[in-house]
Order: structure tokens, then sequence, then C-alpha cells
């Protein structure tokens, strides 16, 4: 009897296991996760790279075009808290959790920044918060003026281990 059992299990087995990988499984819009939060040590200096006042004029600022060539990671998502201090934070401690920690040498973090077209799919223009890392230092002149309420509490941090 258990033998019996054991031949028509495998028989059942067998018939359905080529349909199991002929069917492709589904992909997910948005893939889960992120470069992980990473608390920063005290060995590290962290840079406020926000670009003066006199040169901004009190302006929101985004990063140029010419910073975009040098971006390595972006996300934009619904803002899930109003604690931008925090939020903004947890984009650098993450730019310090990419990869082995030295590839992001800046983050970048504001409110309503425009999605680009193609993000996930997206026809892009709907505004979100944004976390972006770059390969390197952004200095003064990679920051521009942001769109007349856009680009909100923004933060820019470099950090280097």
């Amino acid at each position: 009897m258990a033998f019996a059992i054991f031949l028509s299990t495998m028989l059942l087995s067998a018939s359905v296991l080529p349909f199991t990988s002929a069917v492709p499984a589904p992909v997910p819009a948005i893939l889960a996760g992120g470069p992980a939060i990473v608390p920063i040590p005290s060995n590290c200096t962290i840079k406020n790279l926000a670009p003066t006042t006199t040169q901004m004029n009190n302006e929101s600022y985004i990063p140029t075009p010419d910073a975009n060539n040098d971006l390595l990671y972006s996300a934009y998502y619904p803002a899930p808290t109003t604690n931008a201090t925090h939020m903004s934070l947890q984009c650098l401690q993450q730019c310090h959790g990419y990869g082995d920690g030295s590839q992001c040498k800046t983050a970048f973090w504001a409110e309503k920044m425009s999605v680009p077209k193609g993000y996930y799919g997206s026809p892009g223009g709907q505004l979100e918060t944004a976390c972006l890392f770059f390969t390197r230092e952004l200095q003064d002149e990679d920051f521009t003026a942001g769109p007349a309420g856009q680009a909100l509490n923004a933060f820019a941090w470099s950090i280097q281990c």
C-alpha cells in the first residue's frame, strides 16, 4: 500500500512538474527593498551641501542635469511622514548603506520632486518625495533653483568614511 501511494505521488509530481517551470512567475511592478538604512559611524564626515542662501535667494534647489549624470540610485515615493529631517537622515543612512558604503558620496532628499518618465513604468511628472544618491560630492554649481512649489524641504549631504 505504501509503495502504491509513493508511486502515485511520484507520477503526479512528474506530470505536474513540467507545467510549473513553463508558467512564468509574475513580475512585480515595483520590487521591494532598497539600500539598507545603516547608522553612520562617528569616524565618517558629513557635510551639508545646501547651496548658500545668497546663491539661491531662499528658493528650493535641485541637482542640475550635469549632476544627474553622476546619479547612482533614485527612489521616489509618497511621503509616509511629515518629519522631513528624519526622512532626509534616513536617505543619508541609505546612501551609506549602498553597496559596501563607499560608492555613494552625496544624498539629496526633497519633497514634491517630479518623477522621471519611465520610473518603474510610470508616465512621469507626478510629484513625490525623492531620495537620490550620487557617485561624487556635489558642489554649489551642481544645484539650480527648483520649479515653483517643487523640491520643498531639500537636504543635500555628502558623506566620507
